[in-house]
């Protein structure tokens, strides 16, 4: 952030002064940059602190499916999305815990999913409104 603002007060200086269009394009291509790879660690941030830790039961992968990513919904929210893939037709209910950092669990969501052979998607489960979202460390999934 300091290289940013420092950078910025050069451009502006170089500005004021009109005397080297070429250094002040320079300045001008290193504060974009600077600002451009800013954003793009910021994404990375936040997309780091909404994936969630996953814990999958053996027994998923005998009925063909595998799960590959979770993500929350965002500070506070009650809903995390799995990723999930079918190799084979599966329907029945999913189901998801919320465990605390004891592995006690605070929060359970069901729902009910039918995929055909070859799919996949997110899946989104919705937990009650009084689990409290931020003491979850992990999310155990299973099937019936």
């Amino acid at each position: 952030m300091k290289k940013l603002i420092v950078v910025m007060a050069l451009v502006l200086s170089l500005a004021a002064c009109k005397d080297d269009a070429s250094v002040s394009q320079k300045a001008g291509s290193a504060i974009s940059g600077t600002a451009a790879d800013f954003v793009a660690g910021l994404g990375e941030g936040v997309d780091k602190r909404m994936t969630v830790t996953l814990q999958a039961d053996p027994a998923l992968a005998t009925r063909g499916l595998t799960v590959t990513q979770g993500k929350s919904r965002g500070m506070g929210s009650k809903n995390a999305a799995v990723y999930v893939v079918a190799d084979k037709p599966f329907k029945g209910k999913l189901v998801a815990r919320a465990l605390d950092g004891e592995g006690t669990e605070i929060g359970r969501s069901v729902v009910e999913e039918e995929f055909a052979a070859d799919d996949a998607r997110y899946v989104t489960f919705t937990f009650n409104e009084e689990m409290d979202s931020q003491l979850v460390r992990t999310y155990a999934l299973s099937a019936r």
